[in-house]
């Protein structure tokens, strides 16, 4: 049996009827994936035959602006490396950010429903008593808090 490294990789992470679907519908010649990935190869093939001819005076161009230009060059590089790190850290700020806020709406939601469980197990009297008691000794231990930290700032 002739077997590709892919699938052999691919044996060798995952049970064999997920490789044996794997190689049938997305790494075999005929399947729907591949025919996808040839049109979408001679396409662009195509593509850059047509758009080569027009744009290799340009490029030959650039070249030799940048072949006669060294000074400039010198200034050009450090200025394209420190854009290009400066968009990678925006990115990866932007993908933080999302993260942190995904984790934060998943907790106040679980919260909510949480909450919302709590209630209907309890019945809303309890409930309100029971969020009444627990909101009474937060108060206590925030008062005690504000006793010490007042202490420690006189001192």
């Amino acid at each position: 049996m002739d077997e590709t490294l892919a699938t052999q990789l691919l044996a060798s992470l995952l049970p064999p009827d997920v490789v044996a679907l794997i190689d049938t519908h997305i790494l075999d010649p005929q399947s729907p994936v591949q025919m996808v990935k040839r049109q979408a190869l001679a396409q662009a093939r195509r593509s850059a035959d047509v758009l080569l001819p027009l744009v290799q005076p340009l490029i030959d161009r650039a070249l030799a602006v940048l072949a006669e230009h060294q000074g400039a060059l010198d200034m050009l590089i450090p200025l394209v490396v420190l854009v290009t790190t400066l968009v990678v850290l925006n990115w990866v700020r932007r993908i933080i950010l999302w993260w942190t806020r995904l984790a934060f709406k998943a907790v106040f939601w679980a919260a909510f429903v949480a909450m919302a469980a709590w209630v209907w197990n309890r019945g809303v009297l309890v409930s309100a008593r029971d969020a009444t008691v627990v909101g009474a000794k937060v108060v206590g231990y925030m008062a005690v808090l504000k006793n010490v930290w007042m202490d420690e700032y006189k001192r």
